[in-house]
């Protein structure tokens, strides 16, 4: 019906009547928007519309070619857009269009009761039938910004009907309307000739009724109007009736704040400003005040500091964290009066002054004399003292600094953050130094938990900015001892240890204080660590217990999964949790417990003990909200573990898994390797290749010419073997004990570490030939070089569970080779974040992204 994409629109009239033809309907259809009242609608000067202002709202406005029609708090009628034709006529239906979702109902001939609500699609329509009325009113009943009626598309059907009635009389502006001081009213009549008669005492209007003037009528207080249009021929019309409200404002801020109308939410309401003065405005919030009080302004708005206001505001009042704010979207102040170039007004005031009488000073530009700073600026939060007296300071911003110590004049808006008193400082500007003081030190350990076991040492570290030296305390050395450089000695006694790091005050810094916990365990006593673990597109993430993409969630780290078991390829990860399932409980390797924070989705690791129940599904269900299990989610783009709910499409739970020991390498399918690992691995451990052991070489002209290989079916340690990749990686879980050194099978001689490789011995190369080695051959850990003079010679048939490598192009290969070799990994914006490692573990359990391995792009998913 209507085209959008791009193209002009134009107006259409699908059909014109000219004369009077009984019954005949007409379609007028409009789908751009240049006025918010029209005469004509689609080019037909017998429909008319006209918009209005609902209470509480915005005034209507066009943009993009469409009327914005606004919502208000309640849902109970917001903008309103009324279509109407002439005298003779009638609406058979209508139909609106928005580009935006929102909720609308409709009311016909200027009636009170609304249709029933119903939701409006962006860029759909909504159609008003069976009409049989001269107007039908279109109401936003939407309830917020994200629910307003954009109107991008009319459509109406009308036809001419019988005139024996004259038409009912029209009041401008309409019914509904609200004043202050005074208001004129007019009236008109459709039906040319018509006298109209009214009445504003309630009583129903006849001939005997006074006339309605032709300049109008003048009202001072809230009136209830009546009229009726009379025509010698015709029948009286209908009554009319409609009511203006005059709006008893609340006459200054403390007025308005000491109304009591305020809700967390807000609630509509009017105050008149009288000279009040906006001391601060950006396009997010302001503060204004008059000579009883301040107002803080929360939301969009286009207020300039240091001008004066005057006249009547609406806007929604609520109390937020007991600080009083008028919310706003745009426009609650365009009808007021506005002097520019007015002094902003200062107060000063004492901190006594602020913590008695705060509500007196509630956001009023304040200054406090000669104060001094007894706490800089941390994550914004400051103090400040005078005479004994102390109040918080709360920056606008981390560039916001204040020196410890310092004796300053500060100048804020007292402010309120959960009925705690503080100064909110907007500039660095507003603190003046009178006296330099100290810069605040920081002190902080790089974790909160450590964990160690009986009889071992790990290094903690505090990091500060002050020049003083850490010193480091325990608090119980029978647990753990600590040194002056952090290294921490458990002792034969397990528990958890409180570590305290402190600087001193200097000439320079104030001093601080920094704790972590060191929980020293008996390994022989620990429960078998696991890991929790979602899958998500064939890929398996696993729980971490750190948190820095989000501080509401924990991280995560791509694993591989084998028979689900989880296998670790370092002895460093962050995926093990002790796990307690009689109890409830999931611990990290330090002692914190996971927990569950309100019953939202936000989770995280606390020192206080949280349960969690496993349920038949198998998933760990919150104690505090058993709708919530723990599972994957999505923050800023990046996978991350929290709590959600068991309906959800969305999300994949976690289930936990063991750990195991082993070995991942990234593959080709097809390609040919070596591998020699220090465990032994068994048949059903091992995936994405084939293993072979060497039988012998084949001779011919007194030199090797291919090799045969003996498929196997398990892996022994220190034993080396060839495979041959059948997927992209890769994996083995280990078992048995480990092996010290690597071994030698048929002339395949394995390595653990990594080693050069002596001329004239061979390697399997990149293109799946066994080629000679020339000077400076290496080979990188758990692979395996070929002494061909070691190989025994084979002269039988190659058998089924046999294979035959050729020996093609392999003599008077002299260059360098290396099998596996080293690669430093490097990401997109050229930060090395791996250096000379086995370039085909290269990637191995890094984050999601993009690298650069040996100048080509890697991802990783």
């Amino acid at each position: 019906m209507l085209n959008r994409g791009g193209v002009i629109l134009t107006l259409l009239l699908l059909a014109l009547v000219s004369g009077s033809v009984w019954g005949q309907e007409v379609t007028v259809e409009q789908s751009v928007f240049t006025e918010l009242n029209s005469k004509s609608l689609g080019g037909d000067a017998k429909v008319s519309y006209a918009t209005a202002k609902g209470g509480g709202t915005s005034n209507p406005a066009i943009n993009n070619d469409e009327i914005r029609l606004y919502q208000n708090a309640s849902g109970n009628g917001g903008g309103s857009i009324t279509i109407s034709v002439i005298d003779g006529f009638e609406l058979v239906s209508a139909e609106i269009g928005s580009s935006m979702s929102t909720s609308i109902a409709y009311t016909i001939n200027e009636s009170v009761e609304k249709s029933k609500t119903e939701s409006l699609n962006a860029n759909a329509t909504y159609a008003a039938s069976n009409l049989n009325a001269k107007s039908v009113t279109f109401y936003c009943m939407g309830r917020d910004k994200k629910s307003r009626l954009y109107v991008n598309y009319l459509k109406v059907v009308y036809r001419p009907v019988e005139i024996t009635q004259v038409a009912a009389p029209v009041f401008a502006p309409a019914n509904g309307t609200t004043f202050v001081d005074k208001l004129t009213v007019g009236a008109s009549c459709p039906t040319e000739g018509a006298t109209i008669y009214y009445t504003k005492d309630g009583a129903e209007p006849t001939t005997g009724s006074d006339k309605f003037p032709t300049e109008g009528v003048t009202l001072t207080e809230t009136t209830t109007l009546k009229a009726i249009a009379v025509k010698d021929g015709l029948d009286n019309s209908e009554v009319v009736t409609a009511t203006y409200t005059k709006l008893e404002p609340y006459t200054s801020l403390k007025a308005l704040k000491e109304s009591g109308i305020a809700t967390a939410e807000g609630v509509t309401c009017f105050v008149e400003l009288k000279d009040a003065v906006v001391t601060y405005a950006d396009s997010r919030k302001a503060y204004i005040q008059d000579v009883t009080g301040g107002l803080y302004i929360y939301g969009n708005n286009d207020l300039k500091a240091g001008t004066k206001l005057n006249g009547v505001v609406s806007a929604q009042l609520a109390l937020y964290n007991g600080l009083y704010e008028l919310k706003v979207e745009g426009g609650e102040f365009d009808n007021v009066e506005v002097a520019e170039g007015v002094e902003i007004p200062v107060q000063v005031v004492t901190v006594a002054e602020l913590n008695q009488n705060f509500a007196q000073y509630e956001s009023m530009r304040v200054k406090v004399v000669d104060a001094t700073v007894t706490s800089g600026f941390n994550n914004k939060n400051g103090e400040i003292e005078q005479n004994g007296e102390k109040i918080a300071l709360r920056a606008a911003d981390e560039s916001i600094t204040a020196d410890v110590q310092a004796t300053v004049d500060v100048t804020g808006y007292p402010g309120l953050f959960h009925s705690d008193k503080q100064l909110n400082v907007i500039l660095q500007e507003d603190i003046a130094v009178k006296t330099a003081g100290k810069t605040q030190a920081t002190l902080v350990f790089e974790q909160d938990a450590y964990s160690v076991n009986l009889g071992e040492s790990l290094i903690i570290k505090a990091t500060t900015n002050s020049t003083s030296p850490v010193i480091y305390s325990s608090e119980d050395e029978e647990i753990a001892k600590v040194d002056s450089e952090g290294k921490v000695q458990a002792g034969n006694k397990a528990g958890t240890v409180t570590i305290t790091a402190s600087v001193a005050e200097n000439d320079e810094f104030t001093g601080a204080t920094a704790t972590c916990t060191v929980n020293v365990v008996d390994p022989s006593a620990l429960p078998e660590a696991r890991a929790l673990v979602a899958e998500k597109d064939g890929v398996y993430y696993a729980m971490l217990s750190s948190n820095k993409i989000s501080d509401k969630k924990l991280d995560t780290d791509v694993v591989d999964v084998l028979n689900n078991k989880v296998v670790k390829t370092s002895e460093t990860v962050d995926f093990e949790f002790y796990i307690d399932e009689s109890k409830g409980t999931i611990q990290t390797v330090s002692g914190e417990y996971v927990a569950h924070v309100g019953n939202s989705t936000d989770l995280g690791v606390d020192t206080k003990k949280f349960t969690w129940k496993k349920e038949s599904d198998g998933y760990w269900h919150s104690s505090t909200n058993s709708a919530r299990v723990l599972g994957l989610g999505v923050s800023s783009g990046n996978s991350v573990f929290g709590t959600y709910s068991l309906s959800s499409t969305t999300n994949q739970f976690a289930t936990d898994m063991p750990i195991v020991d082993g070995y991942v390498r990234n593959v080709a399918s097809g390609d040919y390797g070596t591998i020699c690992l220090p465990y032994a691995v068994a048949a059903e451990d091992m995936v994405g290749a084939e293993f072979f052991s060497i039988a012998g070489k084949v001779m011919k002209d007194g030199g090797p010419q291919s090799m045969v290989l003996e498929q196997v079916t398990t892996l022994e340690a220190g034993v080396p073997y060839i495979f041959s990749a059948t997927s992209d990686k890769l994996i083995a879980a280990y078992s048995g004990k480990a092996v010290a050194e690597a071994g030698e099978a048929n002339g395949l001689v394995g390595s653990f570490e990594g080693q050069d490789v002596a001329e004239g011995m061979y390697l399997i190369s990149a293109q799946n030939k066994v080629q000679l080695c020339g000077k400076g051959c290496k080979i990188s850990g758990n692979r395996a070089y070929i002494d061909m003079d070691k190989v025994p010679e084979y002269s039988g048939e190659v058998g089924v569970n046999q294979r035959l490598i050729s020996f093609e192009d392999a003599t008077g290969i002299s260059e360098t080779m290396v099998e596996g070799g080293l690669a430093d990994v490097y990401t997109l914006s050229g930060v090395e974040v791996r250096h000379q490692v086995n370039e085909s573990e290269a990637t191995q359990g890094l984050p999601q992204g993009i690298y650069i391995v040996n100048g080509k792009k890697v991802v990783v998913k």
